[in-house]
């Protein structure tokens, strides 16, 4: 867990927590928090992943050559960035920010918890500094531990505030006799309660940048290397990794906020009245379910990548395509057996967890949880090429991609009048294009077999098959003894069958195998039938 991508952690507990708050605020709330909440996770990303990213990296490759004091130059250089773009944020959020949500919102009071983006993505910079300085000083449990504690805390407290919010706003609605406005306030409550986690997740990371900032000064003082860089030199590269790095997790992530702009503008053009409702069913259950999976499905690629790195700077080409394929057939392992039981079960998961408009999002699941694969593979490579030098060309990729799908988005959406539909059918277009272009690059560089037959057909066969079983019990089941047992009845014996047959079938190691989840439990099952 404390070598697995940092996104996933938070990632994944917001989108766990969205849960919930989506019981608590609706679908009406949802869609007004859907807005903030997307603004201040791309900004965070521009401003603060390529800051934590940038500053590990440049830290890290100067402690492994013993230069501390080089090391602490790039720490200085990173504070004062955090500082500047820290300011400019909160001036940026409060000059153009709520007057584009006010008129995107079509009214001034439905777009207040805008005003919580500016402090929410202050505080976030200082965090990820934090963070950035205890992995670029090779403490990475304690960072992990940090933003273990981010994410949790994060949710616990959009959850905390949504209630809060909801009760002060339903006494506000009786006032006014406008039940929109308890919706409208839970939703200002949410962005309240991730301000003040991340003022206690400041806190906390400050206190653990301190412990151990003692241990880096001594072997500041004792370092025998004195050769001092200059701070012109430092700052260049720096200043253009955060940017890159930055802007590339951010169009990575950008195709919900683009669907959530357009669908607005959608509902305002045409007067819709329900568009609120609608982006919140979108925005709370689909993108959450589709959101889930695809976080656990790429929850090991960045701690693979090392190894890719390590075989590419030995000049080692076979290998380094051996170890690609090895990271495609992780994530497709998990990410074709989950889309298929997911499909399948659509109908029970949604009724479970969620209420509202949950018949529209049923049939989104069933034409769109092949996202989860698409971007599981996209991420993938993306991720493989950038660690192997090709930040530049990952960035225009992933920029004309989502150009494109901007411009499909708008097209479906408006003129064909799909709805979402469109939008997702986009968003599939997007990392297709980017998997394509990836997938070009890594054949004409290194020596690539991905096993189709093994990595991708035959798990598609048996979870096909399992995932039919599953259609023709879940609906009974559902029936006769509710959501939650029917889920469990079903997946967890899926899987445990899911995993021997792929092991009769010799799609995967024992050990591989003995790294998932009861792994060692079922090697020793395959060693019993003597696959092992």
């Amino acid at each position: 867990m404390f070598n697995r991508d940092r996104l996933v952690i938070i990632l994944l507990s917001l989108f766990i927590f969205m849960i919930p708050v989506s019981h608590l605020i609706g679908d009406n709330g949802c869609g007004y928090l859907s807005g903030p909440l997307e603004v201040f996770w791309c900004l965070g990303l521009i401003t603060g992943a390529g800051l934590c990213t940038t500053m590990r990296g440049m830290m890290r490759d100067r402690i492994r050559r013993n230069q501390y004091n080089n090391a602490a130059l790039v720490y200085t250089l990173a504070k004062s960035y955090s500082v500047i773009a820290a300011v400019v944020i909160l001036i940026v959020c409060a000059v153009v920010i709520m007057p584009v949500s006010s008129r995107m919102m079509s009214g001034g009071s439905s777009s207040l918890s805008f005003i919580f983006v500016g402090p929410a993505v202050f505080l976030s910079v200082f965090i990820n500094l934090n963070i950035g300085y205890l992995n670029g000083t090779d403490n990475s449990k304690a960072a992990a531990i940090g933003e273990t504690f981010y994410g949790v805390t994060m949710g616990l407290g959009m959850l905390a505030g949504a209630f809060f919010g909801h009760r002060y706003g339903i006494n506000i609605a009786a006032l006014l006799r406008n039940e929109e406005v308890s919706a409208m306030y839970g939703a200002i409550g949410a962005m309240i309660g991730i301000c003040i986690s991340e003022l206690l997740t400041l806190i906390f990371l400050a206190a653990m940048t301190i412990i151990y900032q003692r241990t880096f000064r001594h072997m500041m003082r004792t370092e025998e290397n004195r050769r001092s860089e200059y701070m012109s030199d430092i700052s260049g590269r720096f200043i253009g990794g955060v940017l890159i790095n930055g802007f590339q997790e951010f169009i990575i992530h950008a195709p919900v906020i683009v669907v959530l702009l357009l669908y607005r503008k959608l509902g305002n053009t045409a007067g819709m009245t329900d568009t609120g409702d609608a982006i919140g069913a979108f925005y709370s259950k689909f993108v959450v379910i589709i959101g889930i999976l695809s976080v656990l499905s790429i929850a090991r690629v960045q701690n693979s990548l090392k190894a890719v790195a390590a075989a590419a700077s030995d000049s080692d080409n076979q290998l380094t395509g051996d170890r690609i394929t090895r990271i495609f057939a992780r994530v497709m392992y998990f990410a074709i057996p989950a889309v298929i039981f997911t499909t399948m079960m659509a109908p029970v998961i949604v009724q479970t967890f969620f209420t509202g408009r949950v018949t529209t999002v049923i049939q989104l699941m069933n034409f769109g949880t092949s996202l989860v694969i698409l971007y599981g593979v996209m991420y993938t490579f993306v991720s493989v090429l950038i660690r192997l030098g090709y930040n530049r060309e990952m960035l225009v990729i992933s920029f004309v991609s989502l150009i494109v799908c901007s411009i499909i988005s708008y097209f479906l959406m408006f003129k064909k009048d799909y709805a979402f539909t469109g939008a997702v059918t986009a968003a599939m277009l997007n990392y297709g294009l980017c998997i394509v272009a990836c997938v070009i690059i890594l054949f004409r560089n290194y020596h690539i077999r991905f096993h189709l037959l093994q990595t991708l057909l035959l798990p598609l066969v048996v979870s096909g098959v399992l995932g039919l079983l599953i259609r023709l019990i879940s609906t009974p089941l559902y029936n006769a003894v509710g959501g939650v047992l029917t889920l469990v009845i079903c997946i967890i014996p899926a899987w445990f069958a899911y995993n021997i047959a792929c092991m009769l079938l010799r799609i995967v190691s024992a050990s591989a195998m003995s790294r998932k989840l009861f792994g060692s439990v079922l090697v020793k099952i395959g060693q019993e039938m003597g696959v092992y």
